[in-house]
């Protein structure tokens, strides 16, 4: 069922959901391994990734972008963009996201502008930014085309998008038995924190990705050009690493990076 044919009213009770289990899962997300980071060699991949995207503004040859993150969670992409000499502003549909985004910030020292809003629907002026950038975000839009559009209306002409996020690649029937049992007797009380109820995992088109093709076709159906893909392997890697060995063997998840351009007509 789509969101038009939910109605305002079920729409809006979808978002309700998807937000509450944000609220709830704020106080422990940035301790659950792969979502905060925890070590320094995981911040410094992290940061490396962020400079290649974006540029590293604090050396005076490269450029300072106007940067909208959306669904910036506890504001992991928006502290290092802004720590890169960027101008962020963050948005998140959760307040409690938003206020630990902003205690990191303030124990940081590293400004960035904080904002509650809508991923699908950015409360920030159209053409007002260089790029858009989300992390841990698609898999969670009940409407991801919505969100794209948006996104590239709040671009300025040529302004880039980036989008990471996650699959699930189907492995052989040994690994997922191997991972299944793994996962039974590892399990992990933070994650079930942020875990939606089924009927809400049931409006989510992007829940489970098997590739970034999927949302590959959502950019492209939005406008943007030069929409391409790559593994984010090292992130994987070092992450990974430390992991116990049932934790890895329970872990079937592969960040992707996707970008493209808004068109400069």
């Amino acid at each position: 069922m789509r969101d038009e044919e939910l109605g305002d009213d079920g729409r809006q009770r979808v978002k309700a959901a998807i937000t509450a289990a944000w609220d709830r899962g704020a106080p422990v997300y940035d301790r659950i391994p792969r979502h905060g980071i925890l070590h320094d060699d995981e911040r410094r991949a992290w940061r490396r990734l962020v400079a290649a995207v974006l540029g590293d503004a604090t050396h005076s040859e490269m450029p300072r972008r106007a940067v909208l993150d959306v669904g910036t969670g506890t504001g992991t992409l928006a502290l290092l963009a802004a720590e890169l000499g960027h101008d962020v502003v963050a948005i998140d549909l959760s307040e409690a996201m938003i206020l630990a985004a902003r205690r990191k910030s303030i124990e940081s020292g590293i400004a960035v502008d904080w904002r509650i809003g809508d991923a699908e629907e950015p409360p920030v002026p159209e053409a007002s930014f260089d790029a858009v950038v989300s992390r841990h975000l698609v898999w969670t839009l009940p409407d991801p085309g919505l969100a794209a559009g948006a996104w590239r209306a709040r671009l300025r002409p040529g302004g880039l998008v980036a989008v990471i996020d996650g699959t699930y690649p189907r492995r052989p029937l040994p690994l997922r038995l191997l991972a299944a049992a793994a996962t039974h007797v590892v399990g992990n009380e933070d994650d079930d924190e942020h875990e939606y109820p089924a009927e809400i995992d049931a409006r989510l088109p992007l829940l489970e990705q098997r590739s970034p093709e999927a949302m590959m076709a959502v950019l492209r159906r939005a406008g943007f050009e030069r929409v391409r893909a790559r593994s984010l392997g090292e992130i994987d890697r070092v992450e990974r690493a430390h992991l116990g060995l049932l934790q890895r063997a329970a872990d079937g998840w592969r960040r992707y990076l996707l970008v493209g351009r808004a068109p400069r007509a």
